[in-house]
């Protein structure tokens, strides 16, 4: 067997959980999956400790079980909204006397960038080098091996709250697990549904979960700007709720069977049947009735996601077009049609790619293995001041946990 690496999206609604190993070859193998409900997060956010640890639980002895394997670390991710992204440089001299840059030097040169003055309410959990510069020479990916005399590191610095930290932190370390990274949500996104093409000449990611729609921009390889909006499926559910007076849960059906996001593909004729609160009697509704729900709450979301594109004055650099991913929408009918008819730009639907998992529920689950992989280190951060992690009880004896430590390794005398 391989190395294990897992990671964990923790969402409004769900917790999805991966386990993957990586081969001897270097390729990446999903070994297990878990997704357990969740209601212990409002908006992205934890606001109950011990009911979203209880739902990572669940949800890694789901992954577990079908791998046959216990894991104790985990990457982890926050969304873009909750984050910053702070540019800065960082400048050092090679310290090999023969001048050969060296791991050592990428680590001092990005440390040396992260001094900066952040708020006390802030902390780094990230920071992404965008390019380095060997005495003069500019975009150079990875110096490692090259001779210069002074390196520099143009890197975007991730901080997030300190309050929202601790909780996601402390509620991973209640399910008896340890917090190896937490990555900005866009950037491990990005790494499962986007092409290097798409992020190179400029795209808009747009990622609908059930509480918040995160929004991204990426060009020349790097994240521009990201956002969050505080509405996303849940709120387009409780329209349905609203409008015909059903449950949450028949209004979830409703949407998932019959769902349309856009008008122009409705038709009136058809028509089903529905069980309104306090009605006896079954009452028929038109195909277009549902969609005129949806499409106003739909157009809500991408209404600010375009008017905040151009305050911003990024919309002109969307070259490509659209990529909408995530369990929100993405399943919708016409959910192309309206984003097309209101941006007048090519759009698709992203879903994961290169590891065998096509539902788009799990596209930030799968872009932190893919992003975590990618980064060879600068991504491992202590976290102090949370809850010594408890011993899980297991179902099983499985095989030990070898969870990638190279990286980790690297990192341990950085900060």
């Amino acid at each position: 067997m391989g190395d294990y690496i897992a990671s964990i999206d923790i969402g409004t609604s769900k917790i999805c959980t991966i386990i993957s190993e990586i081969d001897k070859f270097g390729k990446i193998q999903i070994l297990g999956i878990g997704r357990t409900y969740c209601e212990g997060i409002r908006k992205g956010v934890v606001v109950d400790i011990e009911s979203t640890s209880r739902a990572i639980c669940e949800s890694v002895e789901q992954a577990e079980n079908m791998a046959d394997v216990e894991i104790d670390q985990v990457f982890v991710n926050i969304p873009g909204g909750y984050a910053s992204v702070i540019n800065n440089k960082g400048i050092i001299a090679v310290s090999n006397e023969n001048r050969e840059i060296g791991t050592e030097d990428i680590k001092r040169v990005l440390n040396s960038a992260t001094i900066i003055s952040i708020s006390p309410d802030r902390q780094i959990i990230d920071i992404v080098p965008e390019q380095y510069i060997v005495d003069g020479y500019d975009e150079i990916k990875d110096p490692t091996g090259m001779f210069g005399v002074r390196l520099e590191a143009d890197v975007d610095i991730i901080t997030a709250s300190l309050t929202t930290i601790q909780n996601l932190v402390k509620s991973i370390n209640k399910a008896g697990l340890e917090v190896l990274g937490i990555i900005m949500e866009p950037l491990a996104t990005a790494q499962s549904v986007l092409t290097k093409d798409e992020m190179e000449l400029g795209v808009l990611l747009i990622d609908i979960g059930a509480g918040t729609t995160d929004f991204s921009v990426f060009k020349d390889g790097r994240l521009m700007h990201s956002g969050l909006i505080p509405v996303a499926g849940n709120h387009i559910t409780n329209d349905i709720s609203i409008g015909f007076k059903l449950t949450s849960n028949d209004s979830e059906d409703l949407k998932k069977k019959f769902g349309l996001a856009y008008t122009g593909l409705a038709k009136s004729e058809n028509t089903f049947q529905i069980s309104p609160i306090g009605i006896n009697d079954k009452v028929n509704i038109s195909e277009t009735q549902l969609a005129e729900i949806i499409e106003a709450r739909v157009c809500e979301i991408l209404e600010i996601i375009n008017k905040e594109l151009i305050n911003v004055g990024l919309k002109k650099e969307i070259l490509t077009g659209i990529v909408v991913t995530g369990g929100g929408v993405s399943y919708l009918r016409g959910i192309k049609e309206i984003i097309k008819l209101l941006f007048g730009l090519p759009m698709r639907i992203g879903q994961p790619n290169g590891l065998g998992v096509k539902d788009p529920t799990f596209s930030a689950s799968v872009g932190m293995i893919n992003y975590s992989l990618k980064r060879k280190f600068n991504y491992y951060i202590e976290y102090n001041n949370v809850e010594k992690k408890k011993t899980r009880s297991k179902s099983k004896n499985k095989e030990s946990n070898k969870v990638i430590t190279f990286v980790k390794k690297l990192w341990n005398d950085y900060f």
